[in-house]
């Protein structure tokens, strides 16, 4: 076939690792890859500088870095803004270089989006239609959502961890039950008490929770009512069971009024000492698609639309492993029902679609099954191992199931991943060490943990969440600006010394690869175009094991006395712990093996080939467009990767 008559399928995968996936192919747990992979295309990809997902995936729909796309890291900084001031990087509108779909749509081509990275808020296509955008993840450093009204809880009996959103974990105190009706029937003395959902960042419904004992043998069941009145409960459940999606309408974290959906899961009930009522993420129950009409069809068609799953519940001990997996799984589910809506609701040339449980679960777990980590225990690896591939497994079921609704005669498939993991050992306080240096100077209000920046004596200020960029708070640029001009590279010099400086606690070792002048970018490949006003005046790279943390967190230091006061942690990291913490991350150097992302592609005039060598992630947009016959995007840095296909233009 000559190019330009095929369609294409780009079905993302965030995180899906090279080497896991030769592995799990080898082996039989994705055959739907393996007979991609048998009948095209296969290599590792360098990724963007820094490896995190919305710098990568913007690369891969546009063929172009972030000096060119504009997106830096996790974040943007604005210039002209405070220095403490971002941007989540998923929002399109921060995107400055032109995708595959813009550039085909001056041609008529159509377009669906499947929650695509990088595409919120809704209205991106103009030729076409989209279902819903990621990404945005609630996690720990910041509560930074697209769609959810707010992040999960827990009510418990006892204290509970809470390594996320302060105020999640709800420890209760049992009364007895007093004016409910229409209870069912039960042999002992019902009690009771009442929860917010959700108990922080956003106002909504109050539910009263009647424990009963509906046999011999103790409390056993719950039911939920928002009036006392059994009759109108919109749960009553026994441990290990879960609620129907609960509608309501919530106040959101701007005070606007919004509807959404949330369930609750009875993790445990084993008397009232051991009790813990799990509250799922409230996801938005608003419209999510464009055209608006699409919505009430997509939900019937997928179910609600999750933005996040929840890997800070399993780690901070509130409900199992096995629960979490179930909730990846459910992911799983609605990207495939999903996709296939949307194949099938309208024409298509170009279809792209994300989804992001092979990142979630790595970053989990990985720590376990990598032999490098100081957590990997070779008796539970397997186990481990166990979890991550039932998750590619899932994903590539639904990848085949996927297939059966595209004439594959006809539509150019790529698989693509937007980087790679490594294992976390340490998340060192940047702060902490540029204060240390002289370089940033704050205070710390013990009683909220929050960082009060002096910035008249601050040099310098990294850009939230602390990966990659540090700009220089230079006078006349921004608002408090106090390095002078001419002290630019001076400064820009004492913050490369900080950097590496800062020594892994254990081995003395450096932890920083590389610091460099943002003059030097172009090393990284970080190029000076439209975008590159957003970029750090340093950029710097963690070896792998090593992800910064924003915060410095208050600590009680207590006295012989038994008094006790609050100050600021001096300790310069924290340790990451394998079922506690994150023990995956991908922040290296993009040319490390271990961070490089993958490609499958196949399709009529694809050769059946595998690269050992990584190709780049620049050049992936300007070969599709080549091999669809397609405009390349204008913005494109990449190259056209001719051994690719076997047709000539």
């Amino acid at each position: 076939m000559k190019n330009g008559k095929q369609k294409l399928l780009m079905l993302g995968l965030d995180a899906a690792l090279p080497s896991l996936i030769l592995k799990f192919t080898e082996e039989g747990s994705m055959p739907a890859t393996k007979k991609l992979m048998d009948h095209g295309w296969f290599s590792p990809m360098m990724t963007t500088f820094p490896p995190l997902t919305a710098a990568a995936w913007g690369a891969i729909t546009c063929g172009a870095g972030p000096g060119t796309a504009g997106i830096p890291s996790l974040m943007v900084h604005m210039p002209g803004e405070p220095l403490d001031k971002w941007h989540t990087s998923f929002c399109r509108n921060t995107l400055r270089a032109e995708t595959l779909w813009e550039a085909a749509e001056k041609e008529g081509r159509k377009t669906l989006l499947v929650n695509w990275p990088v595409t919120w808020p809704l209205g991106g296509v103009k030729k076409g239609i989209q279902l819903s955008a990621s990404l945005n993840p609630p996690f720990r450093y910041f509560y930074m959502p697209l769609w959810d009204i707010a992040s999960s809880a827990i009510f418990s009996s006892r204290v509970e961890r809470c390594n996320q959103v302060p105020g999640r974990a709800v420890k209760v105190r049992f009364e007895a039950a007093e004016g409910w009706t229409r209870l069912p029937k039960n042999s002992g003395k019902p009690m009771e008490i009442q929860v917010n959902v959700p108990p922080t960042y956003a106002k909504g419904p109050v539910y009263h929770v009647a424990v009963l004992e509906t046999r011999e043998n103790g409390y056993d069941t719950v039911v939920i009512s928002g009036t006392k009145n059994a009759a109108e409960a919109v749960a009553a459940l026994k441990e290990g069971e879960r609620s129907s999606w609960i509608t309501e309408t919530f106040t959101n974290s701007q005070g606007k009024f919004c509807k959404g959906r949330f369930y609750f899961h009875l993790e445990r009930l084993r008397g009232l000492e051991d009790f813990k009522l799990y509250q799922s993420a409230v996801n938005t129950a608003e419209v999510l698609t464009d055209p608006p009409e699409l919505t009430e069809d997509l939900i019937k068609a997928a179910g609600p639309y999750m933005e996040v799953d929840d890997p800070w519940a399993y780690m901070d001990g509130w409900v199992s492993a096995n629960f979490y997996l179930d909730q990846l799984t459910a992911h799983n589910d609605w990207w495939e029902k999903a996709t296939i809506f949307g194949l099938h609701r309208e024409k298509w040339d170009m279809a792209f679609s994300w989804v992001g449980t092979i990142d979630h679960i790595q970053h989990v777990f990985y720590g376990g099954i990598d032999p490098k980590s100081s957590y990997y225990n070779p008796e539970e690896a397997p186990r481990i191992m166990d979890h991550i591939r039932r998750v590619y497994s899932e994903v590539d079921a639904r990848i085949g199931r996927i297939l059966e609704h595209v004439d594959m005669k006809n539509t150019l498939v790529c698989l693509v991943s937007d980087h790679g993991f490594s294992s976390i050992e340490w998340n060192p306080y940047l702060k902490h060490h540029l204060a240390q240096a002289g370089l940033l100077s704050f205070d710390l209000d013990t009683r909220t943990g929050e960082m009060k920046i002096d910035w008249s004596k601050t040099k310098c200020f990294p850009l939230e969440p602390c990966h990659a960029h540090i700009f220089v708070n230079l006078k006349g640029r921004d608002p408090d600006g106090i390095v002078d001009p001419t002290d630019y590279e001076k400064v820009q010099e004492e913050i490369i010394g900080a950097l590496l400086a800062i020594r892994d606690p254990d081995t003395g070792e450096r932890i920083v690869a590389t610091a460099i002048r943002k003059q030097e970018s172009g090393t990284l490949g970080v190029f000076e175009n439209q975008g590159y006003e957003r970029i750090g005046d340093v950029l710097f790279g963690l070896k792998p094991k090593y992800m910064a943390n924003p915060f410095v967190y208050p600590v009680a230091v207590r006295y012989k006395d038994g008094t006790e006061r609050l100050i600021p942690n001096p300790e310069g990291f924290e340790p990451a712990m394998l079922h506690r913490n994150f023990t995956g991350v991908h922040l290296a150097l993009p040319a490390i093996k271990e961070m490089h992302a993958a490609v499958v592609l196949a399709g009529e005039g694809i050769p059946r080939l595998r690269r050992k060598n990584p190709i780049n992630v620049i050049d992936l947009a300007p070969t599709l467009a080549y091999v669809l016959g397609a405009p390349v995007p204008k913005d494109a840095e990449g190259n056209v990767l001719k051994e690719m296909v076997t047709f000539k233009s």
